[in-house]
């Protein structure tokens, strides 16, 4: 799951991208705002320090993107395939992602919030040490992921599979799922009672 760049990164401003053909390339300290990026490949990114509002991705592919300490707000990604993309310690806030698929991705030290996943597919990545507040997952396929540390608080997952997943050492708090769904994943005991919790039921010795 881990990767490196290939090549050394050339330092650009996005507002030229047009006149660019993205790849091998640095991004660093922009406000990327109101763009609407179609039909894109992404190929060895790397956004530092970025801030990205109101920003579109449509029918675009990430190859090895990175996005470093950067800030995400209402940004959607529609019928976008990432593969080897590494978002850390960034903050996700009304994001949506539609009819995409994330395959060998590593998510770490973030926050998201407040954001829509539908009809998308995670599948072999790593996220890790991530707040998840008030999303709504609908329509989802999450196969061979590890939710390692995550901290799920409100979310709602509506026909959302966990297949071959490993939440063990994540939390779970007044979340509502069925919890067929996360047939042949890996629970902690603590995990059914937090999920239990959730819906109302008390347990006592």
């Amino acid at each position: 799951m881990k990767w490196e760049f290939n090549h050394e990164l050339r330092k650009e401003e996005f507002k030229n991208r047009e006149d660019l053909t993205l790849t091998n390339l640095l991004f660093q300290d922009e406000e990327i705002e109101k763009e609407e990026i179609n039909f894109e490949t992404l190929r060895e990114i790397c956004f530092t320090k970025c801030k990205f509002n109101n920003v579109s991705f449509d029918n675009t592919y990430f190859g090895k993107v990175k996005f470093q300490n950067c800030e995400l707000n209402n940004v959607t990604f529609s019928a976008c395939n990432l593969n080897k993309v590494e978002v850390n310690n960034s903050k996700l806030i009304n994001i949506s992602f539609f009819e995409s698929k994330i395959t060998d991705s590593i998510v770490s030290e973030c926050i998201i919030e407040y954001s829509k996943i539908e009809n998308t597919e995670i599948l072999n990545t790593l996220i890790d040490d991530t707040k998840w507040l008030e999303n709504i997952h609908r329509h989802n396929k999450y196969e061979d992921n590890k939710f390692y540390k995550c901290r799920f608080i409100m979310d709602n997952f509506i026909d959302t599979h966990f297949k071959k997943c490993d939440l063990k050492t994540s939390h779970f708090e007044d979340i509502k799922i069925n919890l067929d769904e996360f047939i042949t994943s890996t629970l902690s005991l603590l995990n059914l009672l937090e999920i239990v919790s959730s819906k109302g039921i008390l347990i006592e010795d």
